[in-house]
């Protein structure tokens, strides 16, 4: 029988262009959204300490996961769930509570934005426990939740040289794409770069079922561990 780790192993699904795959920029259903990108408000770890997302500038240098700093090459603005309240639910954004995703304050994410989330799971399954995976997935686990765009809200895209992943809201981490000029001496030095993983959202469902029966075996230890500490202490005390 095939393992979990077997079925869901991680395959890149970018295109030479440097998008996910996951949405095209194609209209669902007479709807064009932004459904990528950190939205506004978004702290983003730089050289000069946590900044507003939408207050970067060209040139500015961010801290990335792999590579350290890394100067912003060009950076995209545009506005999002600007129809007064008409979004179909499955383009709604995530509200995500404050520790869900190591973040320390709440924030709210677009559907298909790359999210890496660290886990025992991954590391099981993947020999690696840092895992990107797009956002609309984690719905559900460790309370996040799809919510209702009531207004327009300014989505930021970084991008970088390479590809890189970026630290947000001191904790959390996110997937932001290479500058979108393609050369042919880009497109053959990309060959020789591994480059990120993101999970098709069928494969990022199956883990985050994974992750969720993972914090449900460690709820159950965590209990039988706290029980048995107080049976000791008891006895402790009646001796």
């Amino acid at each position: 029988m095939m393992k979990l780790g077997q079925m869901l192993r991680k395959e890149p699904v970018h295109d030479a262009g440097g998008r996910s795959g996951v949405w095209d920029g194609a209209c669902h259903g007479g709807h064009a959204a932004q459904t990528s990108g950190l939205i506004a408000g978004m702290q983003v770890a730089t050289s000069t300490g946590w900044r507003d997302v939408a207050a970067l500038q060209e040139g500015d240098k961010v801290l990335t996961f792999d590579e350290c700093l890394q100067t912003v090459r060009r950076i995209i603005k545009r506005w999002t769930y600007t129809d007064q309240g008409r979004t179909p639910a499955h383009l709604w954004p995530l509200f995500v509570p404050a520790g869900a995703l190591g973040n320390r304050s709440e924030m709210t994410l677009l559907p298909e934005q790359a999210v890496m989330v660290e886990s025992d799971a991954g590391e099981a399954m993947f020999g690696d426990p840092f895992t990107l995976m797009p956002a609309l997935a984690l719905e559900g686990y460790k309370g996040i939740e799809r919510m209702w765009a009531r207004k327009p809200v300014e989505v930021v895209i970084l991008h970088f040289d390479r590809e890189q992943v970026v630290f947000g809201n001191i904790g959390a981490l996110f997937h932001c794409p290479a500058e979108e000029t393609v050369t042919i001496a880009g497109l053959m030095e990309a060959r020789d770069q591994p480059g990120y993983e993101v999970m098709s959202l069928t494969q990022a469902r199956m883990f985050v079922d994974a992750l969720i029966d993972e914090d449900a075996q460690d709820s159950v230890w965590m209990q039988e561990e706290q029980r048995h500490r107080g049976q000791t202490t008891s006895r402790r005390y009646a001796s």
